[in-house]
């Protein structure tokens, strides 16, 4: 623990800062003539790399986080998380000087405090400089340029810049319009989105499927657009176009008895989730909002799960979808949204698309939005949906709410996650996407 305290103290010497602020209002001055002088946080030095400089920044802020999440009762954690909590204000108002931080700062902002302070509701003021901080690295990385060549837009991630930068002015002004009744905010925020996406617009490689909202970002359309534009955010016959989809909904009534059989042994999944949770963001306002219960990762069975649902993870091993499919961000099994939960506006694992089976659903106000769509979940129903869209989740119901999830390869994938001589549906056939099209290796954001 002794390395997360060095980053809180260290975050008090931030090279070039003369004062720190204490709150996002009380604005520190930076000294522009010693922005040259390398900077050194938590031990770690940053460079002119900035996105190296993200990964470096998200492993010290997020093992701040973690370690708080994990120790709740921790006097040490907690002071470390609010020093930083406090401070990530000064390292803002840096990055707008230092553009080589912008993305590191914005992503930060972002992953760790979107959500307010003991609040359901987001943060605005971070979302919006998040936004405008991301921005500034698309401009710093010259993903605004139309002459930028397209391998050059992919290895400097301006897809994820633009996305982001959309996904964070959208959130935000839509959050102030509909929730604070904030117009003159919302108004600013929203002619901010609209100049970003129109500036998205120019290039020819951004990644629009229809050019006609900022609801159609997403990160499948850079592996597969032909399916994507056909298919949109939320799957209309997933019975019909995806196989595992029908097999779910034919063996709804043993996935769920086992599911309740875990729930009736009492702190089961509690425990579960435990053995398979990963280091993780700020993914709702509170940390136990959202627990999962793993049986497969990568093709790989996690047998201190399977063992509470053998035949559930029997089931699951049998579908090609799970059991061949080694993608990073593949995986299956149970996940529990809390009631008064949230999952803030994010975006899924490129290229992949999620598969949800109901099992428990109680009533209330239970949905998830999916770029421009809403659902919600029916028990034993399958829901498929692109995940790579932005998508979150607001669960107003009265009791906890169960589905089986399905991380799968997307079906357009010639070779992952398919059984011998399957070949692709008809739905992929179209135009080839860039990151292929260009040879490059999948792009992770894990």
């Amino acid at each position: 623990f002794r390395h997360f305290v060095t980053l809180y103290i260290s975050l008090w010497n931030l090279v070039g800062i003369q004062a720190f602020s204490q709150s996002e209002n009380d604005v520190p001055v930076v000294d522009s003539s010693r922005q040259q002088v390398p900077l050194v946080v938590g031990g770690v030095e940053f460079s002119d790399d900035d996105i190296e400089n993200m990964e470096k920044m998200s492993t010290l802020f997020g093992a701040v986080f973690y370690t708080h999440l994990l120790s709740p009762g921790d006097i040490g954690a907690r002071e470390a998380w609010e020093g930083v909590s406090r401070e990530i204000w000064a390292l803002a108002n840096y990055a707008s000087e230092v553009p080589v931080l912008a993305l590191s700062v914005a992503m930060c902002l972002y992953n760790y405090f979107w959500w307010g302070p003991h609040s359901l509701e987001p943060n605005t003021e971070a979302g919006r400089t998040a936004a405008e901080l991301m921005y500034v690295a698309v401009r710093h990385a010259g993903c605004h340029d139309p002459a930028l060549p397209p391998v050059d837009y992919f290895i400097l991630q301006c897809n994820l810049r633009w996305r982001y930068t959309l996904m964070l002015a959208g959130e935000v002004g839509r959050h102030l319009a509909i929730h604070n009744r904030d117009i003159l905010g919302s108004a600013i925020m929203f002619g901010r989105l609209s100049g970003f996406f129109h500036e998205l617009g120019q290039l020819g490689h951004s990644g629009l499927i229809h050019g006609v909202s900022s609801h159609e970002v997403n990160f499948n359309a850079d592996y597969y657009p032909a399916s994507v534009k056909k298919q949109g955010p939320v799957w209309r016959n997933p019975l019909q176009d995806l196989p595992v989809a029908s097999f779910l909904e034919a063996h709804y009534h043993i996935i769920r008895a086992e599911l309740d059989a875990i729930l009736a042994a009492g702190t089961t999944f509690e425990t579960m989730n435990e053995q398979t949770r990963n280091a993780e963001t700020q993914f709702g306002p509170r940390g136990d909002d959202w627990q999962t219960a793993y049986m497969f990762r990568k093709g790989q069975v996690i047998p201190e799960v399977c063992v509470h649902a053998p035949r559930t993870c029997e089931l699951l091993r049998s579908r090609p979808e799970v059991a061949n499919c080694t993608s990073g961000g593949s995986g299956a099994g149970f996940l529990r949204m809390a009631p008064g939960g949230r999952l803030k506006p994010h975006f899924g694992n490129a290229p992949r698309l999620s598969v949800h089976l109901g099992l428990i659903v109680p009533d209330g106000e239970i949905h998830m939005n999916v770029g421009s769509d809403s659902v919600r979940w029916q028990e034993g129903k399958v829901i498929v949906f692109d995940d790579t869209f932005i998508h979150q989740v607001v669960h107003n119901g009265v009791a906890p709410r169960y589905v089986m999830n399905m991380w799968m390869c997307h079906p357009c994938d010639p070779d992952d996650g398919k059984a011998f001589g399957e070949g692709v549906p008809d739905h992929c056939q179209g135009p080839e996407g860039m990151i292929p099209a260009l040879g490059l290796h999948r792009l992770s954001r894990d």
